[in-house]
């Protein structure tokens, strides 16, 4: 299981759906998104993302959105123009998804961004995001 903080950083929550924000290491952010992305969701995301660029340098994103059932256009709008802003700070973008319109939707995203990885499985997707902890929290790996 996941050893990340309890208590989000940022969590965004309305009658469609919840989002929660962490950010366990430098440069790193994890995020849970439950129900529809609403816009007001995903600035949440964003202003994280923005903020570990401007104070680390850099991003990597592991996104839990295996609970997300769907997305408003302008999330998905909001998410991809805020990452290709700060592109090349961005180290990747991981993703545990259940929804095919989530699916498709990270797909079109990737076609811009091109840094997007879908896990097939939540073991791989905690595996991945394990490992990353290890590097930047035990052994310091800026």
């Amino acid at each position: 299981m996941l050893t990340i903080p309890e208590q989000p950083l940022q969590s965004h929550w309305c009658l469609d759906g919840t989002v929660k924000v962490w950010c366990p290491a430098p440069g790193l952010i994890v995020t849970r998104v439950t129900g529809t992305l609403v816009d007001d969701g995903a600035a949440a995301i964003e202003e994280a993302m923005l903020r570990r660029v401007a104070e680390d340098g850099r991003v990597l994103v592991f996104n839990d959105w295996e609970a997300m059932t769907d997305y408003e256009h302008a999330s998905r709008t909001r998410l991809t123009e805020a990452t290709t802003s700060v592109l090349h700070a961005v180290e990747g973008g991981h993703f545990l998804l259940n929804s095919r319109s989530v699916h498709f939707g990270v797909q079109v995203a990737n076609a811009v961004i091109r840094k997007l990885t879908v896990h097939p499985s939540r073991v791989l997707f905690e595996r991945a995001l394990q490992d990353v902890l290890r590097q930047r929290i035990l052994y310091g790996v800026a």
